[in-house]
């Protein structure tokens, strides 16, 4: 692969990021290791989210650096696309930041949190550090993403539960904006102030005529960022980074690739020595090896929920605990009043946010796929096991009723409005010292440089999407930093402040936030499923219905204007996947029955999750339908 000349976004018609360059590239690691090769990449990467993402991308914009990453299952397909998919530095932790320095300086008191001054300044210092930086890594994203991330306004509400005072909410934020202000200006493009405050329910009526909350005390407008789709963000940036490889310094990433054991070995004379991986490969070929053994000089492990998982994989597991969960469930709710009005009027376009006394609620306007649609998100609730992550019945009641508290009759929505729910979890930090609730914990993203034998193995752990950039830009300055000390290679800069994301062939045609006239032109489904399988990577039919959002394209309404799914849409994005990555009858009826058992669980407690269960996709019968295609494509060894 060439790098591509000049500062063009965008890339040759001819180039792919698809299954078949991961079968490609792990057939070239097996003919390099049958060979005998020495080749040595300068880092290898557990993990393909967000964390990852960030690192990869980091490495491949130095220019001079070699890197492999590889994740078990499909590129931001865990945690990394079960996010609220707000790119902001959080107006939460800002907060945060505010009460553990009272807690520091017994100005408050809090049951929940049980900490030495250090502790709590500590924590308070970490959280205002996120939240400063993090605003300039939203301003980043939104400069170099191509449209992936753009600004939203959002309106807190101010309750009478509400942790903090008006006032102080009004001063919070408006300083939160000032970050904001401050960072533009620094960047060259002045900007003022765009907070506004409503000191009482009136004046809030007066910009929201959707709203009808009796208890309202107040509120105040602010903007943020969001992300269209939180996996399309993170899969880009790896995306790009594979892009800028060149045959000196290659930079790989394979999906359904996994991590199965590594160990130090040292150097003979001036050779410093190297990490020995050993990979094995979670996608289906007749032919190549179940492992392959590379080498890499540091390894970073950014495997999420499964750190802790990966770092033991050595002949020294220590069994240590080190990372926490925390669970966020996610509603979207849509019906055809909803989408129309959404359409309709741009006032209504604010993401309304109540300031809770427990967990916080954020209640956001999306339009994907040509659909108008309201995520609710609820966030903190404490988890114990990251593989089995299913939402609750009580979740769907919580977001429901604060949704409905919150406006009028004709926007309240229930049960039969769901079209799609989803959980994520955070992998959170566990070694903060003293008691504190899971909530609370400091959201600043953690590097714990870790020696095995004389190497040393980064472990990332808390890396939000805001900040996978800075973050990878933190990894990928200690990684050179280690590599200098092992008289390696000497990297280049960082440059990814300012190197916009490149683009490919139908990118903008195909994307999220555009696909809006032709939603209901089956050509243009196909064509769409053509170009994710192509550029996107889409592999399976639960990832892609599920993570890359592609349910919201069969998304209809009934005569009632209650949401429902066009079930021969759904059955055309089968077909066609089927088509393009040579599935036969068994291999079609197995990801069909892969993303029903998925979705029907995750809609359990609302309408539409029956609708899928026992039913039978149209030609599912037909078992040899697609064999005969598949002989003439490489795409048959996808996972």
């Amino acid at each position: 692969m060439r790098r591509p000349k000049g500062s063009s976004p965008s890339v040759p018609q001819s180039w792919s990021f698809a299954m078949t360059d991961v079968v490609r590239q792990y057939r070239d690691l097996v003919a390099q290791q049958e060979s005998g090769g020495g080749f040595v990449h300068d880092a290898l990467i557990a993990g393909g989210g967000a964390a990852g993402a960030g690192v990869l991308r980091d490495l491949a914009s130095r220019g001079n650096a070699s890197a492999l990453l590889v994740d078990r299952g499909p590129f931001g397909g865990e945690t990394s696309s079960k996010t609220g998919k707000a790119i902001h530095p959080g107006i939460r932790y800002f907060r945060m930041a505010f009460h553990r320095t009272l807690l520091a300086f017994h100005l408050r008191r809090d049951p929940k949190i049980k900490q030495t001054f250090a502790q709590n300044l500590r924590g308070a210092w970490l959280d205002l550090k996120l939240v400063w930086y993090g605003t300039r890594e939203r301003k980043i994203l939104i400069e170099t993403t191509a449209g992936t991330v753009e600004e939203i306004p959002n309106i807190v509400f101010v309750l009478p539960d509400s942790p903090e005072k008006k006032w102080a909410v009004f001063l919070g934020i408006s300083l939160y904006d000032l970050f904001t202000a401050l960072w533009a200006w620094f960047g060259g493009a002045p900007r003022f102030s765009r907070v506004r405050l409503f000191g009482s329910r009136r004046a809030l009526a007066g910009e929201l005529p959707h709203m009808d909350a009796q208890d309202v005390l107040g509120g105040i407008l602010y903007w943020d960022g969001k992300a269209n789709n939180d996996k399309i963000l993170v899969l880009k940036a790896i995306r790009d980074a594979y892009f800028r490889s060149t045959a000196q310094h290659p930079i790989r990433a394979m999906s359904h690739v996994e991590v199965v054991d590594y160990a130090w070995e040292q150097g003979d004379g001036a050779e410093s020595g190297h990490f020995t991986v050993t990979l094995a490969r979670r996608f289906e070929h007749d032919e190549l090896p179940e492992t392959v053994t590379v080498r890499a000089r540091t390894i970073a492990n950014a495997a999420g929920p499964w750190l802790d998982e990966v770092r033991n994989r050595t002949s020294r597991p220590d069994g240590k605990k080190t990372v926490v969960y925390s669970r966020g469930t996610h509603l979207e709710v849509t019906n055809r009043f909803i989408h129309e009005s959404l359409s309709a009027d741009p006032r209504l376009r604010v993401g309304l946010v109540p300031l809770n006394e427990e967990r916080q609620h954020y209640l956001r306007p999306f339009h994907q796929h040509g659909l108008w649609y309201i995520q609710l998100t609820t966030t903190d609730r404490a988890q114990t096991d990251p593989d089995l992550v299913v939402p609750v019945q009580d979740e769907f009641e919580e977001l429901l009723d604060c949704y409905n508290e919150l406006v009028e009759d004709r926007w309240k929505v229930g049960r039969r409005d769901i079209f799609n729910v989803f959980c994520g979890i955070r992998p959170l930090a566990s070694g903060d010292g003293g008691e504190i609730s899971v909530k609370d914990i400091s959201r600043m993203f953690r590097i714990t440089r870790r020696p095995v034998g004389a190497g040393v193995v980064f472990d990332m752990v808390n890396v939000k999407l805001t900040e996978f950039r800075w973050a990878g830009r933190a990894v990928g300055d200690q990684i050179a930093a280690q590599l200098r000390e092992q008289n390696g290679p000497r990297l280049g800069a960082s440059t990814t402040r300012r190197m916009p994301f490149l683009v490919v062939p139908g990118e903008l045609r195909f994307a999220p936030q555009t696909a809006d006239d032709a939603r209901e032109d089956r050509g243009f489904l196909r064509e769409k499923v053509r170009h994710y399988v192509l550029h996107q990577m889409a592999g399976g039919l639960q990832d892609y219905l599920l993570n890359s959002g592609g349910i919201r394209d069969v998304v209809v309404f009934d005569d009632a204007g209650r949401c429902t799914l066009d079930l021969e849409a759904l059955d055309l994005v089968l077909d066609e996947m089927s088509e393009r990555l040579g599935w036969d009858g068994q291999r079609r009826r197995a990801e069909w029955l892969r993303f029903t058992e998925v979705y029907c669980r995750n809609l359990a407690y609302a309408d539409l999750g029956g609708l899928l269960r026992d039913r039978e996709p149209a030609g599912a019968s037909l078992g040899t339908r697609y064999a005969d295609t598949a002989a003439d494509r490489a795409t048959d060894t996808t996972a």
